[in-house]
């Protein structure tokens, strides 16, 4: 008899319940060499933090280390799929500002964009979409039963197997069981909404899978262990790329950096400029040797001025880590 596991889903609102997360977030700074982190570390001055205090709270806001809580407008993603109205989320939370310690040099510089569901910090006066299927993910669910609708069983991979790069983010974009923001400039004339973005391409991209489904499997693969038969099913290799360097931030975080020119596994990898990203895989042993499915995510950021990329991928490790509903 096959045996089932619960299904793990991300959650909203993991900041409160990842304190040890920020440990992580102040070393993705060595990976970049920006020396720039989400959360501050120490202060001589600053009064002690609601979580430090008990929840407890103070009428003054001291910076950390030059960072401040700051109150930033939250800019709604489209869908291109249905003429590229405003995605509303289906709870009713549509938030018109969201508050967040950043550097303050950064004040003005980023913004939050949502689809309702997710969250990303991005350059302010961008625009965010939807990624549809692409031509050579084929986004056509298949009719085995998936991870959501409570079918997996552990013994076989809903969706076949990826096509093109098969490894990593750029093969997880677009395809079935996989969902993708994608914030880019809003004057680009060829925006990256359908399918894996081209080498090169500028902007912040965001996956969400789960481990039930092929987008899933590629889009961990290259960095963390799983079950052999599991990636063979999907397709993807394990093999390390040339000009791509990872960093284990904890043992569900890593850090990616591939180098310009490096077509890899961060999406839009292989332009001019360094890409970095992080991989959150959940390490739930279980579920893990019996390939249940497990939430899982990755973020690019792809810019012209990577001084804001640490901020930003900060910002989503804490924000966007799946945990156990």
């Amino acid at each position: 008899m096959t045996r089932t596991l619960p299904h793990v889903r991300p959650r909203q609102g993991a900041t409160r319940r990842l304190a040890a997360v920020t440990v992580m977030v102040a070393g993705f700074g060595m990976l970049t060499g920006c020396g720039s982190s989400l959360l501050g570390t120490t202060s001589s001055t600053g009064v002690a933090s609601a979580a430090a205090s008990g929840g407890s709270t103070t009428s003054t806001t001291v910076p950390l280390n030059g960072e401040v809580a700051v109150a930033f407008p939250v800019v709604n993603c489209t869908d291109p799929a249905f003429g590229g109205s405003a995605i509303r989320s289906k709870s009713g939370w549509s938030p018109t500002i969201l508050l967040a310690p950043v550097p303050t040099s950064l004040v003005g510089k980023v913004t939050f964009y949502t689809d309702g569901l997710h969250t990303l910090l991005a350059p302010a006066g961008w625009t965010c979409a939807l990624v549809a299927p692409g031509p050579s993910t084929g986004g056509a669910p298949s009719a085995t039963p998936t991870a959501a609708a409570g079918g997996y069983t552990g013994t076989t991979i809903a969706n076949p197997p990826s096509t093109g790069q098969l490894t990593g983010q750029s093969a997880a974009i677009g395809a079935a069981g996989s969902t993708t923001l994608a914030v880019y400039p809003s004057n680009d004339p060829d925006p990256p909404t359908t399918g894996s973005p081209a080498p090169g391409t500028e902007g912040v991209f965001a996956t969400w899978a789960s481990t039930g489904t092929n987008a899933g499997v590629d889009l961990v693969c290259p960095f963390f262990t799983i079950p052999s038969w599991q990636s063979q099913s999907a397709g993807c290799s394990t093999s390390k790329l040339p000009g791509e360097l990872t960093n284990s931030m904890t043992p569900d975080v890593t850090a990616v950096a591939d180098a310009a020119g490096a077509v890899a596994d961060l999406a839009a990898s292989g332009g001019q400029m360094v890409v970095s990203g992080v991989v959150l895989f959940p390490q739930i042993p279980s579920a893990i040797s019996y390939g249940s499915p497990i939430a899982v995510a990755a973020e690019s950021c792809a810019l012209s001025d990577p001084s804001l990329c640490p901020t930003i991928l900060s910002d989503f490790e804490v924000r966007e880590f799946p945990v156990p509903a």
